[in-house]
């Protein structure tokens, strides 16, 4: 063994964890990873902004909200691994309502072995816009089926969940209109189904 070895060690290491924490930046959903003291160790650019509309007791401590999920892992640690296969990952799921819509959430446990930080067994925590996500959705199907500008924004609120009514009132449309546009939508919608 050289000298120079331990420091390629650390390099390695080093370029992993730049590596990891590029990755998380690039993802489209928010990410954050969480030490077993709610301590916040790491968020992406996504994540920080829907934190934003979540009540936080301090800028590196964990909402209440997402926090029960990891409490729930925390305390049902070792049940999970006298039931559960060793690599079998367990997963959390929750809705949490906040004034922008809801945010989809899931925590599972999560293995970082990051030098700069110290931590092994984190959690980490996905956070999905899914009003955003329902849009990107609805704008991918509108393209696919060739929808109009119009169609394309009924399509987009119907996919929300909203129903007719409250469609026409955004659109400052009537309720018939509505329907008239979600008919030729489902038609063109069959069509490209058919077509493929």
């Amino acid at each position: 063994m050289t000298a120079s070895q331990p420091a390629d060690s650390d390099d390695s290491c080093d370029m992993q964890a730049t590596l990891l924490l590029a990755a998380i930046e690039s993802f489209t959903v928010g990410l954050v990873i969480v030490a077993q003291d709610g301590t916040i160790l790491h968020k992406n650019k996504h994540a920080q902004v829907l934190l934003e509309d979540m009540p936080c007791p301090s800028s590196t401590a964990i909402p209440k909200d997402l926090w029960y999920c990891c409490q729930s892992l925390m305390e049902h640690q070792e049940e999970q691994t006298d039931l559960l296969p060793e690599d079998c990952t367990i997963i959390l799921e929750d809705e949490i309502p906040t004034e922008h819509g809801p945010i989809h959430m899931r925590a599972q446990w999560f293995d970082w072995d990051n030098s700069v930080y110290q931590s092994n067994d984190c959690f980490l925590i996905t956070l999905e816009d899914r009003q955003q996500s329902l849009t990107v959705i609805a704008n991918q199907e509108a393209q696919r089926y060739g929808l109009t500008n119009r169609e394309t924004d009924v399509w987009c609120l119907k996919r929300m969940g909203h129903s007719y009514k409250e469609i026409a009132g955004r659109l400052f449309i009537s309720e018939n209109t509505v329907k008239k546009h979600l008919k030729n939508i489902y038609s063109k919608k069959e069509q490209s189904t058919w077509s493929v």
